[in-house]
């Protein structure tokens, strides 16, 4: 098995090369941002020794979110594709809309617009791509047309407000879709106070497994050791195992839920050694660990184990950088 990288075109390079020797008939998709569920940024697909550019496409200078100095929210610094059945598929969080490119020629195959910034890498699914915007909806739409198949809002109603000098919904999706089991999940809102809402719907045609709309007013202990209602709010990818859904809080630790039943299982809010100065937009898991920031967690209960950064890793072995 091989690596790869999860940033593709790191910092201000609006330049996309791609490297192929083979036809895409035996190349494998890429469905979702680190490959899979768990983020693992693995393939079992073998590279080629011989890698050579075979088109270019230029695309804009992106404009993230977040400042250069909050480094742990810094997800869409760069544009962050995925690849399915042929098709290169591009979130533009400077044109508003998701691009999708025929990876053997480079060609333009149609645009998707949308009411605000894609910021996020979509989701491939059989033959629809799914992905969010900070117009607060998740889209579907249909990977060879780019037609809509459908979408859901994420937040309580449409109030639009300010935000990087743009209208945008109030609840923007900032928790990054992924699939798992034919379901996706993701996260609306930013700030608890305004509400936090974590949802599963069915990948096929939209329908809501499950919603949690009171993980941001979770009575909890905060890093000041005061106590308040507060809770995750969702900046970053979604990571999903089998029985565990990871929300990403950006510059906090991960917060835990039920993957079936959407009930919060776990947020250490107030952990003094991985807790406020761990975090980061990224969650990957692999066995019965997550690896967030430079720390390595439990995944039963979300409890700090390691400080360090894994590097590589398997379900046994942590290979720190």
């Amino acid at each position: 098995m091989h690596s790869v990288g999860d940033h593709f075109l790191k910092g201000l390079l609006v330049v996309i090369v791609f490297f192929f020797t083979s036809s895409r008939s035996i190349c494998e998709d890429w469905p979702m941002w680190r490959y899979d569920a768990g983020r693992t940024a693995v393939t079992p697909q073998v590279l080629s020794d011989d890698l050579k550019p075979i088109w270019i496409r230029e695309l804009r200078k992106p404009v993230p979110a977040w400042p250069a100095n909050q480094l742990k929210l810094r997800f869409d610094e760069s544009y962050e594709p995925i690849v399915l059945g042929g098709t290169l598929f591009v979130p533009s969080m400077t044109s508003d809309c998701l691009i999708a490119f025929d990876t053997d020629s480079g060609q333009e195959n149609w645009r998707f617009y949308t009411e605000g910034p894609i910021r996020f890498a979509p989701v491939g699914h059989l033959d629809s791509v799914i992905f969010a915007s900070d117009d607060g909806f998740l889209y579907a739409v249909h990977s060879q047309t780019g037609q809509l198949q459908w979408k859901f809002r994420g937040g309580p109603a449409e109030r639009r407000i300010l935000g990087n000098n743009r209208l945008v919904s109030t609840w923007p999706v900032r928790g990054a879709p992924v699939l798992y089991d034919g379901i996706v999940y993701f996260g609306a809102g930013i700030w608890s106070s305004m509400g936090i809402f974590i949802h599963a719907v069915d990948a096929g045609t939209g329908t809501v497994i499950w919603s949690n709309t009171g993980a941001g007013s979770t009575y909890t202990e905060q890093p000041h050791n005061s106590s308040a209602f507060a809770g995750i709010s969702p900046q970053g990818y979604l990571t999903a195992t089998e029985e565990v859904l990871l929300v990403s809080g950006g510059r906090s630790v991960p917060a835990g839920f039920d993957r079936l039943t959407g009930e919060m299982k776990y947020f250490h809010f107030s952990d003094k050694a991985y807790g406020k100065k761990a975090g980061g937009y990224g969650v990957s898991a692999s066995g019965v660990h997550f690896f967030n920031g430079n720390s390595v967690y439990g995944l039963n209960n979300g409890r700090g184990i390691l400080n360090t950064d894994p590097g590589v890793y398997t379900e046994d072995i942590i290979y720190s950088i």
